[in-house]
């Protein structure tokens, strides 16, 4: 009897261990789609504005609309995206006509000697929004652009990608067997058809 229930509870653990790595890493291709539609929204202001959004909440409120929603972030579980800003870590400038103005450095105080000071602190950041990234900085399990942190993963539109500036995002992930993955998307096998009301 007492073999029996160490067996079930090793099963049982066993059993909770796979269903949270399988829900982690589904979270990981949300995270993946979310950013792409946070990239492709700004590649539409842009074409439609002329300029990069100045916030994610303009990026949000644009008329017409480019973005539904600032999607909850799967990681956090809110909708605390990180912008990231043009020029900002390696982000490329001078994206062609209507990019804006690259941010003005600004160093950290104190900073005389040794190691350059960093360009862009993340508190101290201004400027045209060309992406975003999580706040979490957990160890992911997929690795993502060479990135094993969610905060590194960055989701960013490039105009300079394609010949032409077009700079379309990466398309979304998508499952061995079918579409890709997001809100308003089929999760399983992703061959069968969305659920309609």
């Amino acid at each position: 009897m007492v073999i029996l229930m160490a067996v079930m509870a090793v099963m049982l653990t066993v059993a909770v261990q796979t269903v949270s790595f399988q829900k982690r890493r589904e979270n990981e291709e949300e995270l993946i789609f979310r950013g792409n539609q946070i990239v492709e929204a700004v590649r539409l202001f842009r074409s439609r504005h002329g300029r990069f959004p100045s916030s994610l909440v303009e990026l949000a409120r644009a008329n017409p609309r480019v973005l539904r929603k600032i999607w909850s972030d799967p990681i956090t579980g809110k909708p605390d995206w990180v912008p990231v800003f043009l020029g900002q870590e390696g982000t490329p400038v001078g994206g062609g006509p209507g990019g804006g103005a690259p941010p003005t450095p600004t160093p950290r105080p104190g900073a005389t000697g040794g190691a350059p000071p960093r360009a862009f602190p993340r508190t101290d950041a201004t400027g045209p929004v060309v992406g975003a990234h999580s706040r979490s900085c957990e160890t992911s399990i997929k690795v993502f652009n060479g990135r094993t942190r969610y905060c590194d993963w960055k989701f960013v539109f490039n105009p300079q990608a394609t010949p032409g500036g077009g700079g379309r995002p990466a398309p979304p992930p998508s499952r061995p067997g079918g579409g890709p993955i997001g809100p308003g998307r089929p999760r399983g096998g992703g061959s069968e058809p969305p659920i309609t009301p």
